[in-house]
């Protein structure tokens, strides 16, 4: 097999602090170890990495997310994985606006109202017990350009770098629990339906705030719109700390706009120095959208935080599930 063996890549700053646009790979082939090597030491830099028109489909899109690591898989969101729209890659999440039945979803649908909680700043997979690391997201279908469906990025290793020494003595030792319901609540105030969950009934993961970010050495605030509740306080007695932080992360100082310019561009960020939310816009409800996003498990010393390490991952359609994975469950199957 030919590979890419050309780790010669070149940068170009989109953020104040972080984020930049890459060039240099042909994704066009396996990309070999030394260029891997080189993506992952510019994430610890960056924390960001933009692709532009890479060419890569559903499958050269798992490819190369598995060269990063273990992969998740959607499956606990999924009701039937055979009817799945990205079936047979379950290993990456359908963050589309398009129905099975390829119809654009409707602003009024449960779906779209689920998906609001995604335009608060967030990481992915912090409330499963094993965190993410990198995210893959990949533009298959885009909409017109000036009718937004960008994606926010915001800095929390400068964030914390910038918070007040005496705050940082505060927060230092506290652990968040993350809940995927807290986003959902927060991001459709208006859904009777999501506003009827109680996110003390399911799964919450527990992390602590303040981490060491193992592939720079630097020190970052892992906080998102998941995190419920300071362990140890009421989530009334958590409110206003964590709103504060979040407050904090978020100021336009940390963060940068990214438009996503054809089909073909990929984004990977590090979910445990990055948060990131989606862009609405006026194609909502009218345009297609189509963007597909493989999840890294994170493998660093605190991947897992101060949660068993059984596997439990929160879903749609399970309560509390300590889930296999996709390939696990094929493991099975063919003994």
């Amino acid at each position: 097999m030919v590979m890419n063996d050309s780790p010669e890549l070149t940068f170009k700053p989109l953020g104040r602090t972080f984020g930049a646009e890459c060039s240099g790979v042909d994704f066009s082939k396996p990309i070999s170890t030394a260029t891997v090597a080189a993506i992952r030491a510019a994430m610890a830099r960056y924390g960001v990495l933009v692709f532009r028109g890479t060419g890569l489909d559903n499958a050269g899109h798992v490819a190369l997310a598995g060269q990063f690591g273990e992969l998740d898989d959607a499956t606990t969101w999924i009701k039937d994985v055979t009817k799945y729209r990205l079936y047979p890659y379950v290993q990456l999440n359908d963050v589309s606006n398009i129905e099975a039945d390829g119809s654009i979803t409707s602003t009024d649908g449960l779906r779209h109202q689920m998906n609001r909680g995604n335009a608060l700043f967030h990481v992915d997979c912090s409330y499963n017990a094993r965190r993410a690391g990198f995210s893959l997201l990949l533009a298959h279908q885009l909409p017109p350009a000036g009718t937004g469906g960008g994606t926010a990025f915001a800095d929390t290793r400068t964030a914390w770098d910038d918070l007040d020494p005496a705050k940082k003595e505060e927060v230092r030792d506290v652990v968040l629990c993350h809940s995927v319901w807290q986003s959902r609540i927060a991001g459709a105030p208006d859904c009777a339906v999501i506003q009827g969950i109680k996110p003390e009934e399911h799964f919450m993961a527990r992390h602590r705030l303040v981490q060491t970010h193992e592939p720079s050495g630097r020190e970052n605030m892992y906080i998102a719109k998941h995190a419920h509740h300071v362990d140890g306080w009421t989530a009334d007695e958590s409110k206003g700390l964590i709103g504060d932080l979040l407050e904090h992360a978020s100021q336009d100082k940390y963060t940068f706009n990214l438009e996503w310019k054809t089909v073909g561009d990929l984004v990977i960020w590090d979910n445990t120095c990055v948060m990131h939310r989606a862009l609405g816009g006026d194609f909502e409800g009218k345009h297609v959208r189509d963007l597909r996003r493989a999840t890294v498990h994170d493998s660093s010393s605190t991947a897992w935080g101060l949660n068993e390490r059984d596997g439990t991952r929160a879903g749609m359609f399970t309560k509390e599930m300590k889930a296999k994975t996709w390939a696990e469950k094929e493991a099975d199957a063919a003994k």
